[in-house]
């Protein structure tokens, strides 16, 4: 028999473990009994309640796309932005500026909300799905920023340099080296803005409207309704949506890095 060598460095990763277990696998074993045994039995008449209901679709439908927008909007921002903060010469004044990007942050996310929206009722700019993805692109535009930024200043400058070398153009070289190599910033930034805007639950009650019900306001409903099966469905759909738009990341990320290796080969 085997002892267990209690000098063992992986005993380290023992609190992690008991932590994993009480807050994430015994909750997603309550969830799926929730889900399939509310009524003391084993049934799918939730799940597939939920599944037949055209507005539950409607509801999916709607949160995937104002994430989505969010997260693509917030690649368009913080990617250019990103690069010009790497590009300035200054470490500190580099510092200075993701300082002042990433201060906000430090305030609780349901004030940000709160105070983004008496400024919008102020300039009379309405509540609606506009406002709604204006209000995520500002929460979570730096967690697009900072994993870009990291990749991007990561890049060893003899890269850039035998880009030039070779006779491409600023254009060039930032096409075909600059960018393919910021790919797994970028994902990593998409997965963090779009895996919680599309499971918001404050911001679309605060900013949005009838027309911007979301799944998490519906988790929310249920919740309210006493309706533990019903939410306990939701939670799993939600969990499925993260779970393949982690999938996704990572095939992309794989092929990317394939490609890159091949292409430094």
């Amino acid at each position: 028999m085997k002892k267990i060598n209690f000098n063992s460095r992986s005993l380290f990763a023992l609190p992690y473990l008991i932590y994993m277990f009480i807050f994430v696998v015994v909750p997603l074993f309550m969830l799926l009994g929730y889900a399939f045994f509310g009524n003391g039995n084993f049934s799918f008449d939730e799940v597939s309640a939920f599944f037949t209901d055209s507005s539950q679709w409607a509801t999916i439908g709607r949160s995937l796309r104002i994430a989505l927008t969010a997260a693509l909007a917030c690649i368009l921002i913080g990617f250019p932005l990103a690069y010009i903060i790497a590009k300035i010469r200054s470490k500190t004044a580099q510092y200075m500026v993701l300082m002042a990007l990433v201060a906000p942050m430090w305030i609780n996310g349901l004030l940000r909300t709160i105070a983004l929206k008496d400024l919008a009722t102020l300039i009379h700019f309405g509540t609606g799905e506009t406002l709604l993805t204006l209000g995520l692109i500002i929460d979570y535009l730096p967690f697009m920023l900072m994993p870009i930024y990291l990749v991007i200043t990561g890049i060893p400058k003899s890269y850039l340099e035998v880009s030039a070398d070779l006779g491409a153009s600023p254009l060039i070289t930032f096409v075909k080296v600059v960018l393919p190599l910021s790919m797994s910033g970028i994902i990593s930034g998409f997965l963090m803005v779009f895996t919680p805007a599309v499971s918001t639950y404050y911001m679309s009650e605060y900013l949005g409207d009838q027309s911007t019900f979301m799944i998490g306001e519906q988790l929310n409903t249920m919740f309210t309704k006493d309706n533990k099966s019903g939410a306990a469905v939701i939670a799993l759909v939600l969990l499925a949506l993260v779970g393949l738009s982690v999938f996704i990341a990572n095939r992309l990320s794989r092929i990317g890095n394939n490609k890159k290796e091949g292409g430094l080969a």
